[in-house]
This record gives structure tokens, sequence and C-alpha cells, in this order.
């Protein structure tokens, strides 16, 4: 059986991994930084580097720690395993300043080369990880891939030098394993407005059709019109939402436009994919614009939002094939994101109501008489964004990625802390508009794409940990 040896961290921040199978091999994974050069050494420095390997079966767990510089050893692991790679760095009071995951699965001895490289990054904000996109996509569908990839593809391609030469159907994604950018060699047989991903099936809609695509084999079917959605540009455009149990909606109602801030085409219909690939549609009872959709274990798929003379949620409860109102006040808030925040519990962050920032707002989905929205005072967004896209985070606290409403459209992202009412902006390391955000196969959230100011693409990705 071959085994590795992690032997030292090297003064860049490295480990020597020397396999003692078929003679010496020696492996360095190397904790790298990406484009923030100095993260290790901005206030407070890291005083001490550990690195866990732990195999994805869970029954070997190996970790050691030391100084950057100094000495570290695992012994012995078995190298025909593969492995998730944690990183910690902490600082002289013993706190976490930075963080690093690698995708899950990286089976060693398969390894090409010398060298594994390891992101790794300031908590608490954005940062870039090594390499860039090979293009960049303007308001794209984006998503994760084979566990590994994170992947725009559709929308607009960004203006440069290259742009002519990026056909919208192929696929931009980023290696969370080899810490760069490809592109696929072929298109998809369309440019995506909205996205479904089944391991290594996509699904991609546009205003004219479906289609499978296998991006292992390269084969492609289309798929059926289901009975009862006129065509597929009732719900092209809108947001895909996961469920518990398997299925995908494809939410007409949450489209954006094509301008910043302005919602897409009212829609009563969503496209539901389930487990096993089928198609079906089910209504809401009132076509909306820029609602808010969310998935809610033990309630349903929840349509909140974005219209002003009907009820003020719906939702599309376990087996059933047509939303129901719930008896909650009209709400004409368009383009806000939706988060769990508590069993039962959703909160709705951004949006606008007329030109305004909309409030912050919890509400109880299952509720059936006298329901109600109830503002968080001081929870706001202090600008009016719309198009957002909501994660929960420990300790009470979302993530709000959207883009400004008007001309300029900059994607902004805050941390809302719910309990003490207070809002912070997470500034972008680039500045950009048009950018998408997807959860990562490694557990951070990942920021693709976008255009610059100055009108260049931004080809950079951006992570965040989240937890």
């Amino acid at each position: 059986m071959k085994t590795l040896r992690i032997g030292r961290v090297l003064p860049a921040i490295g480990l020597l991994l020397p396999s003692c199978a078929e003679g010496p091999r020696t492996l360095t994974i190397e904790v790298v930084p990406g484009h923030e050069a100095v993260a290790f050494q901005d206030d407070p420095p890291v005083t001490r580097i550990e690195v866990t390997a732990t195999a994805v079966e869970g029954d070997v767990a190996v970790s050691a720690a030391a100084a950057p510089g100094g000495e570290l050893d695992f012994g012995e692991i078995p190298a025909e395993r593969a492995y998730t790679f944690e990183v910690r760095g902490v600082d002289a009071g013993g706190a976490t300043v930075v963080r690093g995951r690698s995708a899950s699965g990286i089976y060693l001895a398969g390894l090409a080369g010398e060298v594994l490289p390891l992101f790794a990054q300031r908590i608490g904000g954005w940062a870039r990880p090594p390499g860039e996109l090979a293009a960049s996509r303007v308001g794209a569908p984006g998503a994760a891939l084979a566990e590994r990839y994170v992947m725009l593809t559709g929308g607009a391609v960004a203006d440069g030098a290259a742009a002519d030469d990026v056909d919208p159907a192929r696929i931009d994604g980023y290696d969370l394993a080899a810490w760069g950018g490809s592109a696929s060699g072929g298109a998809l047989p369309r440019a995506a407005r909205s996205l479904v991903v089944r391991a290594n099936l996509l699904l991609t809609l546009d205003d004219e059709g479906a289609t499978w695509t296998d991006v292992a084999s390269g084969q492609s079917a289309e798929a059926s019109l289901p009975a009862g959605l006129g065509s597929f540009a009732e719900v092209a455009g809108g947001r895909t939402v996961e469920a518990a149990d398997g299925r995908s909606f494809v939410v007409g109602a949450a489209r954006a436009g094509q301008t910043a801030g302005a919602p897409g085409e009212p829609s009563d219909a969503v496209l539901v994919v389930g487990a096993d690939q089928a198609l079906s549609v089910a209504r809401l009872r009132y076509a909306r614009a820029g609602a808010a959709a969310v998935w809610v274990e033990g309630v349903g798929l929840v349509i909140a939002g974005g219209g002003a003379d009907v009820a003020g949620l719906e939702v599309l409860g376990d087996g059933a094939t047509a939303f129901e109102p719930r008896p909650f006040p009209p709400d004409a808030a368009r383009g806000a994101g939706a988060a769990v925040t508590a069993p039962g519990e959703i909160v709705l962050v951004g949006g606008v109501r007329g030109d305004a920032a909309a409030p912050t707002r919890r509400l109880a989905p299952g509720c059936v008489g006298a329901c109600t929205a109830v503002e968080i005072a001081g929870a706001a967004l202090p600008a009016a964004v719309v198009d957002v896209a909501a994660f929960a985070l420990p300790g009470g606290r979302l993530l709000a990625v959207g883009s400004e409403a008007g001309a300029g459209g900059l994607t902004r992202s805050f941390v809302v802390d719910l309990a003490a009412a207070h809002v912070e902006e997470l500034p972008l390391r680039e500045p950009r508009r048009g950018a998408t955000v997807v959860p990562a196969p490694n557990g951070t959230l990942a920021l693709l794409g976008g255009v610059h100011a100055a009108g260049t693409p931004a080809l950079t990705v951006e992570t965040f940990f989240p937890e």
C-alpha cells in the first residue's frame, strides 16, 4: 500500500509529502494566499499554521501545526485514498484569521506534478484565489459542478479584446482543486438564461427551449415541454431554487430584468425539475415580478413579494401541484432575497419599494391566519439593491449580495446582523457589476464574472467563508 509522509512547512508555507512506494516521490502541498499576497502578514499576522487531511470516508483524519517555516509531521497516511484538506492560520492570541479548504476527494496517488496548491484567505471578507476565468460574463447563471468547479454560462460576454471570440453558450469554469480557470472546448446547445445542475448533467433554458447536456460525454438531448407550460419563455431567466428532496425549481417570478433595478416580465409559472430529471410545472395563484424565492424545510417552496395587490406570499407544499396563497398583506417589494433563519422562518432582505430600499422583514411562511411580516428596525440595506441572493450565516446573520438599482448596477454585498440590527458592507476586492454568486463545493461562496467600471472584464473569482 502506498503511503505519504507529511514533512515540514516550507518558507513559502508548504508541506512535503514523500512517498514510500516505488521509490521516493516528494509532493509539495503549498498554502498560497492568491491575489492577496500579504494576507498572512496583514494585522494581526499569522503566527501558526495548521493543516488537516481527512479521508472522504472519515476514517482517516490527521493534522499537524507549526509556525510558518517550522516543522510538521503527520506520519504516514494511505496515498491511494481521497482527502479533503483544511488550513487554519491563527494569530498570537489564538484566533483564527486565515482559512482554506480544498475541494473534496483529492486523490493523492493520482496527482500529476509535484505541487498541490491550497488557497487560504483572511476570514470575514472577500478574497481572490489564484488564477482567473478565461472570460467574464455579465448577468450570467452560475452553478457548482461535479463537486469541484464553479462555472458561468450564458449571460452577456463582457467587453474586452477577445469578447468577439467568446461563444456565450460555452462554459467558463474555475477549478477548486487546481485553482485556475478554464473554458469548455465546445459550446452548449443554447446560451442559458437559467441553469439546473444534476451531477455532470446541465439543463440549460432559454426562451426557445431546454436541453440536457452531459458535460462528461458531451452528449445532449432536448427536453420536452411539460404539460401545462406554454413555452420555456415563461420561466427562462428565473432563479433556480434547490429543495432538500432533490428537486429544483426555476421560478419565472424571480427573474431579473434587462436593466438593473427592473424586474423581469411577470410570471406565474414554476418549472419543477424532479430528482429523476422529469419536468413538470406548478402555477402561482398570482403572476409576480421580482419576487423572492426560497425552499423552507417542512413548508415547501415559498414565493414572496413582487405584487402590489395580491397576497404577500404563496407556498407550494410537498406533493402539491399548485401554490396556495397565505394571508399576508400585499408586498410590492421587488428584487429582495430570502433566506431561512430559523425552523419555519424566513427573512426577506434587500429589494426596493418604488425607488427606495425595502425594509428587512421576518416572516413565518407556514402561517395560516392573521399573518404579518415583521420589519426589523435598523436592518435594512443602506442602498437600493435588487436581484439579491441571501445566505444565512451563523449567529443570526445574513449575507446579501445584489446589484445596485440604477444605471451603474454595481454588485454589492452586506452582512446583516438581525439580532443587533446592524448592517456592514463587505466591499468586493474588485468593484464590478453583473457578477454572480454561487455556493461552491468547498463550502465557500464564490462570486464570478461581471465587468469593472472601466468596462474591462472582471476575470478573478472572489470567495467568502460563510461559516
